[in-house]
């Protein structure tokens, strides 16, 4: 190497900017202007390769152009940059680039290669050939010269080479080497060849393309690696070719990662991990290849973030780096593993530098700026603005388009609803005042038949329970609850009158013929032309406890089928318990039904709107309390209650809307110690007082009773307080909770109950009260009603029709019509000295419906053929009745097997006496439900015949020893449904002969 270039890196301080020239030109004043080299071929950046130097001996001397990637410049020491002048220049003009270049060539080529000269050679590449050869080559007079004018009129686009060697920033005049070139020698320097000098000829003529991707028409020179496959034995190669191809690869590999200084490329924001120093870095650092991995990554984020194109990467500092495993990598420390730190640095300060952007302050690009960055900012503001103010107006517009179009909607919908409820209204009045009008002349089932002027009417029969939803999912097996009245299908009995029965599911053929039968007992020759069954088609659609009345009035084809038996005749109505379903069922087939207007008929079936009916007819009513809605009334009221009444041993506690008694439960004072003690205080007082009875009502003593039964009572209530409606309420806390939502009433339960009389009653549209019959009920130990017995033994008929029309009349000024009930209870004072007491009635409840009782006394009489007679005449007959029954075992019995163990056992009906026991069938035997009608010469003895039914049932259906594993359980325990009707079957059965004793 020259002094100069010695001392030109020496002062090398702060590596300037470089530029690119203009692509595509060339120097007319060039020297050599024959000279043509493919710069993209020989320094292409976007394909680097790392390979053995390529030299041949036909090789011209080397020649380096300048470099623009894919260009090819060719430049003469006369072509000057148009930078040139701005050009900051180091000692004897030279730049600074280009003493760090001989620099770097003083410290690698000349130290590093000369002293391992002996042993082997260094593999350089070509690239670092062709510019130590320049650099020699310009140590002579005239190459120095050209040199130093290229430096001083030319600046090159950076680039690095990926031995961190960075050649193109050289820039020399492409011209031929003088005679005294020193490329001999420096060739006999690197390779340790023997080299015979070079035709001088051939050096002055014009061109020699040298292209990296042709490398393979090319020679390799000796290398390091060539020279040891050298030593490699030729017997060892002639023996086992591959073995010694695999040595030479392994000993050039072992010596690139010994000597090479691992520096990569990272091209775009993207390392380039095709290279094969790229490679031997991964070989060299993979103990700890993650770490570095995550400093790759935080380079390859660094670059993209600035938009490098290409920086060189120091793989050993990046190793150095990972190394210390920092959880946060700081970029004072990612650019120290940047080579070619010099050329991205003006690239990293362009991107974060405002100036550039700005200009310095004070200048007219700086007030332009500023301008424009002012401006920029007001039109966003305003148009923030706008945009929001637009939105806020859109969201504005449409919250009222969406607020306008809901009310307007629902105004709509209201509007409608109103108009369809004032025409549904109109048309139920319609009906209403037709009814009334045409009941003496088409309506009336009681009307005689005329012949000559025949009324035709159409009697439909929905028995219907419409009845709260909780109740109807309490009560078993509903289906066949809705089903108990088909017995109604008598009213055929008059000629104009044909009867429609909607039943909840399809009757069998057998069930049909059975009551076909029992109609022409009553005289009747065809009965089928004289009432038809109609079953819903959408029964199965919607769920078990549906009411019958809303599953009819959702099946279109029953309605119309309605509709067209209809057609042309007078038709009504006859449901059962009321809901607003039968009113909507009445106006969808255009029919008046025969019952109270919905609200009066729900006020009349509570438990506290039937005293007060009680009470405006003074007709006496329980001791007790009604319409309380709260536990704590609920508890002071049964204070006071039982402070003022010892002798009271069973309060009953009635849920408003209650069906068949399933919502009662009791509580005995029996269970309250204070009562006896208290029964001994009233005593002592009446000793005290001379008999004045007045004294244990004084408010001082029944505050001093109130508080002791209080304490007592808190503690044992929910203890001793019994449900009878087991299946609908579980706990006695379950009923309390629920009877506080509805509201009820509390009775006294009255001492040496008797019987509890009904009396069956109607009240037409004209307001005129008929008394349809008087029945004794039949309940369980539960309070519950099972079946009924006529004619009435309680109490004397006179009494009871007596306190029937005063309540009666009560109704009828209210707008009560239709078929009801009402129910009392009948019992007698304790004499004195064990004398008979006198009997009392009180009354209990009102049933605004026909009931299964009325409709039964109807079916005897028709039966016994005294229907005929009218209703003045009073049934001859007496009957007892057991409506329905539930034994599982009558699931295993065929029809025609029972029936004929009737026949065999003399268990029959007698058309002759009109006596016997007769079956009611409501459902296929499989269903386990039957009824039971006995009609005798008097009350008790038709008790006797039903409570041997219900021993015929006991004997011949399922076996003994299930009844008698019945009798050992606790009839308040509930098991599996069968376990469940089973013990309501001996329940029922125990409580008809306890009935029949006392009869």
């Amino acid at each position: 190497m020259t002094s100069g270039s010695t001392s030109a890196s020496s002062n090398v301080k702060q590596p300037i900017k470089p530029s690119q020239p203009p692509p595509g030109k060339l120097n007319p004043k060039a020297k050599h202007a024959g000279v043509k080299v493919d710069a993209s071929l020989l320094f292409a950046a976007e394909d680097v390769h790392t390979l053995p130097p390529v030299v041949t001996s036909a090789m011209p001397p080397p020649i380096v152009s300048t470099h623009l990637a894919k260009t090819t410049t060719a430049v003469g020491d006369h072509q000057q940059h148009p930078n040139a002048t701005k050009r900051r220049r180091g000692k004897k003009g030279q730049t600074k680039a280009s003493m760090a270049r001989l620099e770097f060539l003083n410290k690698k080529v000349n130290a590093d290669m000369i002293r391992d000269r002996g042993n082997f050679g260094l593999t350089m590449t070509e690239n670092e050939y062709m510019v130590h050869l320049a650099s020699t080559s310009g140590s002579t007079g005239g190459a120095i010269s050209q040199t130093q004018g290229f430096y001083r009129s030319k600046k090159v686009t950076p680039y690095t080479s990926n031995t961190s060697f960075n050649p193109s920033t050289l820039r020399y005049d492409t011209q031929t080497l003088n005679e005294g070139a020193k490329a001999p020698t420096f060739l006999n320097t690197v390779y340790n060849t023997r080299r015979a000098d070079l035709d001088r000829e051939k050096q002055q003529q014009t061109v020699t393309m040298v292209n990296l991707d042709e490398t393979a028409s090319l020679d390799t020179p000796e290398t390091q690696s060539t020279r040891i496959s050298k030593k490699i034995p030729e017997s060892n190669s002639t023996t086992n070719p591959l073995q010694g191809e695999i040595e030479q690869i392994r000993g050039y590999l072992d010596m690139l990662d010994q000597y090479s200084l691992h520096n990569f490329l990272i091209w775009k924001g993207a390392c380039v991990t095709n290279t094969p120093e790229f490679s031997s870095f991964k070989r060299k650092y993979d103990s700890y290849w993650g770490s570095i991995l995550s400093v790759l990554d935080s380079l390859e984020k660094l670059m993209k973030s600035f938009e490098i194109p290409l920086a060189v990467i120091d793989g050993a500092k990046v190793a150095d780096l990972a190394a210390c495993d920092a959880p946060i990598i700081e970029q004072e420390d990612l650019f120290e593993c940047i080579s070619n730190l010099d050329q991205v640095l003006p690239i990293i300060e362009s991107k974060s530098s405002s100036d550039l952007i700005f200009g310095k302050k004070g200048s007219a690009k700086y007030v332009r700026s500023s301008v424009i960055k002012i401006q920029t900012w007001i039109r966003k503001e305003l148009t923030m603005r706008w945009y929001i103010r637009e939105i806020l107006r859109r969201r504005a517009a449409t919250y009222i388009q969406t607020e306008w179009r809901r009310v307007s909607s629902e105004w709509r919908v209201r509007e409608m609803l109103r108009v369809r409820e004032g025409t549904r209204r109109i048309q139920w009045d319609k009906l209403c005042e037709m009814f009334r009008s045409y009941w003496k002349t088409k309506f009336d089932p009681d009307i005689a038949h005329d012949r000559d002027n025949p009324r035709p009417k159409v009697i439909v029969h929905v028995p219907s329970l419409s009845l709260e939803e909780y109740l109807r999912l309490g009560l078993p097996r509903f289906p066949i609850s809705q089903n108990l009245q088909l017995q109604r299908l008598v009213d055929i009995n008059n000629e104009d009158v044909e009867v429609v029965y909607v039943s909840p599911f399809p009757l069998d053929d057998e069930i049909v013929d059975y009551y076909k039968k029992i109609l022409q007992i009553g005289g009747i020759d065809s009965p089928s032309s004289k009432f038809t069954v109609v079953v819903p088609e959408n029964k199965d659609i919607f769920p078990s406890h549906f009411p019958l009345s809303s599953i009819l009035m959702y099946s279109p084809h029953a309605v119309h089928r309605i509709k067209q038996i209809c057609r042309g005749k007078s038709a009504y109505i006859v449901g059962g318990v009321q809901g607003w379903q039968e009113k909507r069922l009445g106006l969808e087939l255009n029919l008046p039904v025969f019952q109270p207007d919905l609200q009066v008929g729900n006020l009349y079936s509570t438990r506290g709107g039937a005293k007060r009916a009680f009470i405006s007819a003074d007709v006496s009513v329980p001791v007790g309390a009604h319409d309380i809605y709260d536990e704590e009334d609920f508890v002071i009221a049964l204070t006071k209650l039982i402070a003022s009444n010892l002798d009271v041993s069973r309060w009953m506690f009635r849920i408003d809307a209650d069906y068949n008694n399933v919502g009662c439960a009791y509580f005995d004072v029996e269970h309250l110690k204070c009562v006896a003690d208290l029964r001994k205080e009233r005593e002592q007082l009446y000793l005290i007082h001379k008999g004045d009875v007045s004294v244990w009502h004084h408010p001082d003593v029944q505050l001093l009773a109130r508080a002791k039964i209080l304490k007592d009572l808190r503690s044992m209530l929910h203890l001793k307080g019994v449900c009878c409606g087991k299946e609908m309420f579980y706990s006695f806390k379950q009923f309390l909770a629920h009877f506080m939502r509805v509201g009820g009433v509390i009775e006294a339960e009255p001492v040496g109950v008797i019987g509890r009389p009904s009396i069956n009653m109607m009240i037409t549209p004209l307001g005129e009260v008929r008394i349809e019959s008087c029945v004794d009920l039949l309940v369980d130990d539960e309070s519950t009603v099972i079946g009924s017995s006529f004619p009435v033994k309680s109490v004397p008929l006179k009494a009871l029709e007596g306190a029937g029309l005063a309540v009666s009349k009560e109704l009828v000024e209210k707008g009560m019509i239709g078929y009801y009930s009402i129910n009392f209870v009948a019992y007698r004072i304790k004499g004195e000295d064990g004398q008979k007491g006198s009997l009392r009635m009180v009354g209990m409840a009102i049933e605004p419906q026909l009931t299964t009782a009325a409709i039964t006394y109807k079916f005897v009489k028709y039966v016994c053929g005294e229907a005929s007679l009218g209703r003045g005449v009073k049934l001859s007959r007496s009957y007892a009745v057991i409506d329905a029954m539930f034994n599982p075992s009558l699931g295993s019995v065929q029809y025609g097997s029972f029936f004929k163990l009737c026949r065999m056992q003399a268990v029959s009906f007698d058309l002759e006496s009109l006596s016997g026991l007769m079956f009611l069938l409501f459902d296929t035997l499989s269903a386990g439900v039957l009824g039971m009608i006995a009609v005798g010469g008097t009350v008790a003895e038709s008790l006797e015949r039903l409570s041997g039914g219900f021993s015929f049932v006991k004997q011949n259906v399922g076996t003994p020893a299930a009844y008698n594993e019945v009798n050992l359980k606790d009839l308040d325990g509930y098991g599996d449904d069968a376990g469940e009707g089973m013990v309501s079957f001996v329940r029922t059965m125990k409580s008809v002969e306890e009935t029949a004793a006392k009869a």
